[in-house]
């Protein structure tokens, strides 16, 4: 496995990555914001409902069909299904339990009956209660990167192992939750030395900003403060630069921790761990560690502070 000097590994993020992630997600995009302006002009125009409501209606199943095609139909029958149990139960109390299990019901048929898996679950889709894609490209803090990626999993862990192993003290157990979630990920080395990292940078970011915003009396914890907390300190100018910095230095760990995924990680059998522990501790070498010594570096401001 060859290695790679800084311009070459920039070169293939962009190429490899940035680039077609721009394409692609602009040919998924594009036609739906044609549709979305048009129907907005129609209904600028003086035209009657129901030529405003016809043309929305049309702009809707065209977007059903350009992601679905024709198994659009399926999610046609579902919106029929709601609309019919709504209306026959619109004097009911219960409507909103009939259609619950209406819901349920065709989501059961769908998993084991309508459809093959892999169209099925293409239509369920990127439900945005298991994850807050904000959050994660655009985050407070790694500790919010780190429970906004998987929130289903991210509760499990922390109710059923971090609070469970709470007694062993605050780092133990969240070296214990990483742990654990490397083991549901699918153990791998590079896995194992990026939930790794993640266990200690996310610790020291955590403690770092506790003790400066007990010191600063300021909002600037990793997680956003509630409305009523009690630090004086809220939306000074200042305050707003500190949050938008460690913004900055999160990215920089992402970047740094997702430099191990490429195609030729991914495909690599299990029987060539090795290859793929030597392309973890190459990569971080040619990138001269920096994240660990960040991490490092703040773990001894906060000790200086404490």
């Amino acid at each position: 496995m060859g290695s790679f000097s800084r311009q070459e590994f920039f070169h293939e993020l962009a190429e490899g990555c940035l680039l077609p992630t721009a394409q692609q997600g602009l040919e998924q995009v594009w036609q739906l914001l044609v549709i979305c302006l048009l129907c907005r002009l129609l209904w600028i125009l003086g035209l009657p409902s129901y030529v405003k409501h016809l043309s929305t209606v049309a702009g809707g199943f065209y977007a059903l069909y350009l992601f679905f095609e024709l198994h659009m139909v399926w999610v046609v029958l579902l919106s029929l299904l709601c609309y019919l149990i709504l209306f026959l139960c619109r004097h009911s109390s219960n409507r909103a339990t009939f259609l619950s299990i209406t819901v349920l019901i065709y989501l059961l048929m769908g998993e084991l009956h309508m459809m093959d898996t892999t169209t099925w679950h293409k239509m369920r889709g990127w439900d945005m209660t298991v994850a807050r894609p904000l959050h994660v490209e655009f985050p407070r803090s790694m500790v919010e990167v780190a429970t906004s990626w998987n929130l289903p999993m991210s509760r499990w862990l922390s109710t059923y192992v971090f609070a469970s192993a709470r007694n062993l003290g605050t780092f133990p157990a969240i070296l214990v939750t990483y742990a654990a979630s490397a083991l549901l990920h699918g153990l791998s080395f590079h896995l194992g030395a990026v939930l790794l990292s993640l266990a200690f940078i996310t610790y020291v970011e955590h403690v770092l900003r506790r003790r400066l915003a007990d010191i600063l009396n300021a909002c600037i914890l990793s997680k956003k403060c509630q409305p009523n907390c009690t630090h004086k300190n809220k939306k000074a100018p200042w305050v707003y630069i500190i949050n938008i910095a460690f913004s900055a230095l999160a990215v920089f760990h992402l970047a740094y921790l997702g430099s191990l995924f490429n195609s030729s990680v991914d495909y690599m059998d299990d029987d060539e761990e090795s290859g793929v522990a030597n392309h973890t501790i190459q990569k971080w070498s040619e990138l001269s560690w920096a994240s660990h010594w960040v991490t490092f570096g703040c773990w001894v401001l906060y000790r200086i502070i404490l």
